[in-house]
């Protein structure tokens, strides 16, 4: 049987190496929490060690969160671009169906050279209307992404061909009244555009409910950016006999409006 000091000193050993283990729990957790994210879902102003959709988007430092704010107000304005890509895509196809259709009723006599303005010749029009669904697609995608639409600050910078194409399409009016649908491989160009459009804007409400200042106003600093950048078009169309002389730049848009766009 122990005695009273062997008792004595055995409880003291055991105390010293508790209060040991204790000392090493409260550092490992010390240094468990320095790597844990700050997420609140109140509004706040984090910085360091602050995380955005997944673990591994962590600020650590202040440049990598100033890094994170700058991505932020891309990623926005290149929500922008995209919405006005979408539309501007939608005018090139127009076009180019428009030319097709009207070269089709000229070879089957339903319209006569006359009803064509000589801004395009006979040969011309039969090209645009005997190209084929995927050059058609490229040619749209090609002009919209030429960005030719975008010097419109100064009056629209159209090439020569473009002039006569728009000049050509006032003969619409003689011809009969028909719906004009995209191709599939417009379609799937144009399902692809969306899908993009549709993504960014979940990815900047998911920001936006991390609740961080900076984060909110860097989106909102990137929405006015983007806005003022690629939107800038005709407002709508005085005079002429245009049916549609009533519908407005906001008209446009209604159908393309999605989650935070």
């Amino acid at each position: 049987m122990s005695t009273g000091p062997d008792l004595i000193q055995g409880f003291n050993m055991m105390s010293m190496g508790g209060m040991g283990s204790m000392g090493g729990s409260n550092s490992s957790n010390s240094t468990h929490s320095a790597n844990q994210c700050k997420i609140s879902m109140l509004w706040n102003w984090y910085t360091i060690d602050t995380c955005f959709i997944a673990r591994s988007w962590r600020c650590d430092t202040k440049g990598k969160f100033a890094g994170s704010c700058i991505g932020c107000f891309a990623l926005v304005v290149a929500a922008q671009w995209l919405n006005r890509v979408s539309r501007q895509f939608d005018i090139e196809l127009v076009k180019r169906h428009k030319m097709k259709y009207l070269g089709d009723q000229l070879s089957k006599n339903v319209l006569s050279s006359d009803d064509v303005t000589s801004e395009l010749s006979n040969d011309q029009l039969h090209q645009i209307t005997n190209e084929s669904g995927l050059m058609t697609t490229i040619i749209a995608l090609q002009k919209t992404l030429s960005h030719t639409w975008y010097f419109n600050f100064c009056g629209r910078r159209e090439t020569i061909e473009d002039n006569a194409l728009e000049k050509s399409l006032s003969c619409c009016s003689a011809a009969p009244s028909v719906q004009i649908y995209p191709s599939f491989l417009d379609h799937i160009v144009r399902v692809g555009v969306f899908v993009l459009q549709w993504g960014l804007s979940y990815i900047i409400m998911l920001l936006f409910m991390y609740y961080n200042g900076y984060i909110i106003i860097s989106c909102i600093i990137g929405a006015f950016v983007g806005r003022f950048l690629f939107n800038y078009e005709p407002l709508g169309i005085c005079g002429g006999s245009n049916g549609n002389s009533s519908l407005v730049a906001h008209d446009r848009e209604e159908n393309d409006r999605k989650c935070c766009m």
